[in-house]
């Protein structure tokens, strides 16, 4: 059985409550949170949601970090499943000891929302919040005037009005303002989440700060920050300008609730991010918001452009954030040494940049070699390898020789869709490497495996709606494909049990007597299970006597009856 990973460590997942976002392993498993992992589909390499159908808590073990070339990295016990191609084209999995120099499966793309978040609902955002005030027109219908004095409950009806902390679930008019409280500047109860308000959040998590009363924006770019002027001035903000030193340009946000919305939303000082509601809007404001990332901190060039922080959180959102949205990322830290000429002294702190390429780079271009497909389809095509290396443009017929027989453990994707279009033309199917090379995975390598020190309890989860062999989820830093746990004996479950053994390797291992190969973990329950295995559930194995060849085609996805 392969444990997994340590309670701390991110998922990115799909619940129902709060759409697309991030959720640490041991609160969904302890909590048993119905949820869909953001899964690959084996057969398609397809990334889509799938939904979670198992939560196993594990024994104690070791924790290591496993680390790319791209810089996503994950904490994992030492003999957990990362994934890869083999010589077929098909996936396998790697445990994590043995993966160093491999190229693993990360994702291309991350899914979109289906119903994207158009508009923010500032009543939502502070219900319950003491400092925020609801404005009626109509009158504020339903409150819980409990933990609000007397003198000001009365001051707060004759103005149809009322503090969030007292609303509850109350439900208000479409057309209530807000305010803070002792303030008379209103806001409308939905602002539009426009790609303009995404590159200001972007422009405020990279370059502005936020106090109680006021957000503040600085740069030399003066034209940045009049963009930055003209969107809240819609709302009749009150704003102030400043000239700084050396050039630059300072706008303050003189509002208390424009305060609070963006602190709410990105945070605030050193921990400002990406809003954790962001990944639920569409790709056009999403897009922006990068846009105001990389115009506040960061460096276009021709090829990528790369943003800059001091912030590992914000390091890691962005490179999902790049996912997301298509682009090929890298992110790299160092220690920074600054020199502060007025005081004559040394400054070091940490920095990560974030790189975002569109296109190819290299990061992103080797594929494992499916050597053994690719020779399947030159045969198929009936052509030798001086005739493929002839169409497609290579040097001689060694090129084609070498990926053939394996000489590189990777090939690049160019060559690759060079060989598809080859072989293609001439009439094969080339269904699998239409999938390698355009579905949503890509490969990267395992720089390193290192071990962390820590050792304590493991998580995992299980996806594998109606059998189906999706059976991994995405997690870690920048996001790394990870496999599911080996499989459990069900509750309710009566007979024989099969075990599963095979050797993914390139070498024989010899079996012997008494040799250590498996080990069955029993779970104690606090309660009788809900849905036992057996024939209500269309369980297939039931009182089964030996080894069972799988009965996966009597699922009614098949044709069958369970």
């Amino acid at each position: 059985m392969h444990a997994s990973l340590p309670a701390d460590e991110q998922l990115f997942l799909w619940t129902p409550e709060d759409g697309f976002g991030f959720h640490e392993m041991g609160d969904i498993v302890e909590n048993e949170r119905s949820a869909h992992a953001v899964s690959f589909d084996p057969e398609t390499l397809r990334v889509r949601t799938f939904p979670v159908t198992d939560f196993i808590t594990n024994p104690t073990k070791r924790i290591f970090r496993v680390t790319l070339d791209s810089g996503r990295s994950v904490l994992v016990t030492k003999d957990h499943n990362v994934f890869t191609l083999d010589e077929h084209g098909g996936v396998t999995r790697l445990a994590s000891e043995d993966a160093e120099g491999e190229h693993v499966m990360v994702p291309g793309t991350l899914p979109e929302a289906q119903a994207t978040e158009s508009t923010l609902d500032l009543v939502e955002l502070f219900r319950g919040d003491e400092d925020v005030v609801a404005y009626a027109s109509d009158g504020i219908g339903s409150a819980n005037w409990s933990d609000v004095p007397s003198g000001s409950r009365s001051h707060y009806e004759s103005r149809n009005s009322a503090p969030m902390n007292a609303l509850g679930s109350a439900t208000l008019p479409g057309d209530t303002r807000v305010a803070f409280k002792q303030s008379d500047a209103r806001l409308p109860r939905r602002i539009p989440v426009s790609p303009e308000l995404g590159w200001i959040l972007g422009f405020y998590v990279a370059e502005g700060y936020a106090r109680r009363k006021q957000v503040v924006f600085t740069q030399n770019d003066r034209g940045r920050l009049e963009r930055v002027a003209d969107w809240f001035e819609q709302y009749d903000t009150s704003l102030s300008w400043n000239e700084l030193e050396e050039g630059a340009h300072q706008l303050t946000v003189c509002s208390a609730l424009w305060s609070k919305v963006f602190r709410t939303l990105a945070g605030s000082g050193s921990e400002k991010n990406v809003p954790e509601r962001a990944w639920n809007w569409s790709t056009d404001v999403l897009e922006a918001f990068l846009d105001g990332l990389l115009d506040g901190d960061g460096h276009r060039r021709e090829e990528r452009d790369t943003l800059y922080t001091a912030n590992e959180a914000l390091a890691d959102r962005a490179t999902y954030l790049g996912s997301r949205l298509g682009y090929q990322t890298s992110t790299y830290h160092r220690t920074r040494d600054q020199y502060v000429e007025s005081t004559d002294t040394h400054l070091t702190g940490e920095e990560w940049a974030v790189d975002f390429y569109d296109g190819a780079h290299k990061r992103g271009q080797y594929v494992p070699n499916p050597s053994a497909l690719l020779r399947d389809l030159r045969n198929d095509a009936g052509l030798t390898m001086a005739d493929v290396a002839d169409e497609v443009g290579f040097s001689s017929k060694s090129s084609v020789s070498n990926i053939e027989n394996r000489e590189y453990d990777t090939v690049k994707r160019d060559s690759l869709r060079r060989l598809r279009d080859c072989y293609a033309a001439n009439g094969v199917d080339t269904a699998r490497l239409d999938q390698i090379l355009d579905a949503n995975v890509r490969f990267d390598r395992v720089e390193s495996v290192e071990d962390t020190g820590r050792v304590e309890t493991t998580y995992d989860l299980e996806v594998q709606p109606r059998g189906r062999k999706i059976e991994n989820f995405l997690g870690g830093f920048g996001g790394i494909f990870l496999s599911n746990t080996a499989g459990f004996i069900d509750p309710g479950y009566r007979g024989q049990v099969t075990l599963e053994l095979s050797n993914l390797g390139t070498a024989p291992v010899a079996l012997t007597p008494g040799m250590r190969i498996s080990q069955l973990v029993f779970t104690e329950l606090t309660s009788r299970s809900e849905r036992p295995y057996g024939a209500e559930r269309g369980s297939k194995y039931q009182d089964q006597d030996g080894p069972q060849a799988s009965r996966i085609r009597g699922d009614r996805e098949f044709g069958g009856e369970q």
